[in-house]
């Protein structure tokens, strides 16, 4: 409830700021920014080594690197799914600001909701933001996410922080199919429909001429790792930089192994489950996903989010 009064909150304070006349002021501060600093985000399914690259990269002199920093876009990405202005108010009057109070000259952030309703309003107001694909074997990211009880749109957790089904933009299930799943294939799901959005934006920042670069897990354990990823993006290592990295290497973040319980202990068949899943996905007429309202608002209040 706390979370969708939030929301709420938030969309009302962007309607009035509009007609209070703060929106041309705003658009004009976000170009600002765009000439300013270079952005780059990350587009990852989570539990996919994220907050760790954040780590890493923040070594930079010239990068300031944060995970999910506030205003964090697990405040509206429920809603902002369905309503494109909402998110491109949040750019305008809450993200880009903050941003423009960083004072290095490229912003980093690896949070995995970036691909979660908030690209395509980003680059509709200007943002060519450089961009890190991030990967990791999906059965690997689905039984983290299993282990951590965040079961896609079944789990308090995973409704404020993932996509549920009914978001799909890539693989789509039937209605109520997805109430028939396991927990395991819910979150194979997830990482599927990540795998796909990857591919998806991929294209999308290739028409729009946008710096990409593809990395696994695996590279963020050594400096050729690193340094791959710093030369795809056009980020220099000085000889600090290289010195601060070398030290931090190989560390992983974010593990919460103390979250993880024994309760939680998969005895399905990976294979047959996730056959089973992939045979299921169909394609997903997105047109039809409907605007958020207040409708939405007081559904995911009734969920309890």
């Amino acid at each position: 409830m706390r979370n969708t009064l939030r929301a709420a909150s938030c969309d009302l304070s962007f309607k009035i700021a509009g007609l209070a006349g703060r929106r041309p002021a705003a658009i004009a501060a976000a170009q600002c920014v765009f000439g300013q600093k270079q952005l780059v985000f990350c587009v990852t399914n989570g539990r996919s080594g994220s907050k760790t690259l954040a780590r890493l990269l923040d070594c930079l002199q010239q990068v300031q690197s944060q995970h999910e920093p506030a205003p964090s876009f697990h405040l509206i990405m429920r809603w902002a799914q369905n309503n494109a202005v909402l998110a491109e108010n949040f750019w305008l009057y809450q993200k880009l600001p903050a941003i423009a109070e960083c004072h290095k000259p490229i912003y980093l952030e690896t949070s995995h909701l970036f691909a979660k309703g908030f690209i395509e309003p980003l680059l509709e107001l200007g943002g060519r933001p450089k961009i890190i694909f991030l990967n990791r074997d999906l059965r690997a990211t689905a039984m983290s996410m299993l282990m951590l009880n965040d079961i896609p749109g079944r789990t308090r957790r995973a409704l404020k922080w993932y996509l549920s089904p009914s978001d799909a933009l890539c693989a789509g299930l039937q209605p109520g199919q997805a109430e028939t799943f396991s927990d395991y294939q819910l979150c194979y799901w997830h990482a599927l429909e990540m795998q796909a959005r990857q591919n998806h934006y991929s294209d999308l920042a290739a028409r729009h001429g946008l710096t990409t670069v593809a990395a696994d897990v695996s590279g963020l354990n050594s400096m050729a790792g690193i340094e791959a990823i710093c030369a795809a993006l056009a980020i220099g290592i000085t000889a600090e930089d290289d010195a601060r990295l070398r030290k931090l290497v190989g560390i992983r973040e974010n593990t919460r192994e103390q979250e993880k319980t024994a309760a939680l202990v998969y005895t399905g068949d990976h294979d047959a489950e996730e056959e089973e899943l992939r045979s299921s996905i169909i394609e997903v007429n997105t047109g039809a996903r409907r605007r958020a309202g207040i409708d939405r608002y007081i559904s995911t209040a009734w969920r309890g989010l």
